[in-house]
C-alpha cells in the first residue's frame, strides 16, 4: 500500500529525528481525531476501551464496561527519545482533558466505607501526564517483505485534578449514594490509585492496538527510508 499524504515519514540517518517524529505525529493528529477507515485508522474520539476488571487486592472489585473516552487524541509529545536500531521509543505526553463515561460495577470498600452499586459513571480528568515506552519489531512476512510490529506500549499515567460520579450506587438510595461520591471527590487522589493498573492498561492495550493497525499496512523501509 502507498504512503498516504499525512504520514509523513522520517529518514534514519536525520540527525534531528526527534524534530521531525514529533512534527509528523502532530500532523497525524487531525486524522487520529476523525479516523481513516481505508487506511485502518480508527477515530480516536472517543477512545473505546475494553473491559476494566479491578481484583479484590485491596478489598474492592470494580469492573467497568463499554468505556468511551473523549479528548484522547489532544495530546501533545514532549521528551521524545529515540532508538532506531532497537525501535525504541520513549516519550512524556500532556493530555489536558478525558472525558470518561461507561457502566460500572463495584462491590468492597473504598475509603474505609462500604460502597456497591453498578449504573452509569462519568468521570473527568485534568492535567494528566504520562510515560510512554514503545518497542517494535522488524519482521519478515513470508513475501520477503519487512514489517513493522509493536510488541510492548507501556503507558503510565498520572492525574492531577478529577471528578467521578457512579450513577445508582445502592440501588439507586440517592442519600447514601451521594454520601460516597462526596468521599471520592473529596479524596480523588487516594481514589484514582486503586484505578490507576487498571486506566494505565486499558490505554496501553488501545493505543497499541491502534498503531499496530496503522504500521501493519506499510513496509519497514516505508515507516523508516
Amino acid at each position: 500500500m502507498d504512503l498516504p499524504d499525512f504520514l509523513h515519514v522520517c529518514k534514519r540517518n536525520d540527525p534531528n529525528i526527534v524534530n521531525c517524529i514529533t512534527e509528523s505525529v502532530e500532523y497525524l493528529k487531525p486524522y487520529l481525531q476523525k479516523g481513516v477507515p481505508e487506511y485502518n485508522i480508527p477515530s480516536l474520539e472517543p477512545l473505546l476501551l475494553k473491559q476494566l476488571i479491578a481484583s479484590e487486592k485491596s478489598g474492592l472489585r470494580i469492573n467497568a464496561k463499554n468505556v468511551e473516552a473523549y479528548g484522547a487524541s489532544d495530546f501533545t509529545i514532549t521528551n521524545l527519545k529515540v532508538n532506531l536500531d532497537e525501535l525504541i521509543f520513549a516519550m512524556e505526553i500532556k493530555l489536558p482533558h478525558l472525558h470518561v463515561k461507561g457502566t460500572y460495577e463495584i462491590n468492597g470498600k473504598i475509603l474505609l466505607l462500604p460502597i456497591e452499586g453498578s449504573g452509569p459513571m462519568i468521570g473527568n480528568f485534568t492535567q494528566c501526564t504520562g510515560s510512554v515506552t514503545v518497542h517494535a519489531m522488524k519482521r519478515q512476512l513470508p513475501n520477503g517483505e519487512n514489517h513493522v510490529q509493536i510488541d510492548e506500549f507501556k503507558m503510565r499515567i498520572t492525574v492531577g485534578k478529577g471528578t467521578l460520579n457512579l450513577d445508582n450506587l445502592f440501588g439507586g438510595e440517592k442519600v447514601l449514594g451521594d454520601v460516597i461520591n462526596t468521599a471520592i471527590n473529596s479524596n480523588f487522589d487516594a481514589f484514582i490509585k486503586e484505578l490507576q493498573p487498571l486506566i494505565e492498561k486499558a490505554l496501553s492495550d488501545a493505543f497499541r492496538e491502534i498503531a499496530n493497525s496503522i504500521v501493519s499496512n506499510f513496509t519497514y523501509e516505508q515507516l523508516f527510508p
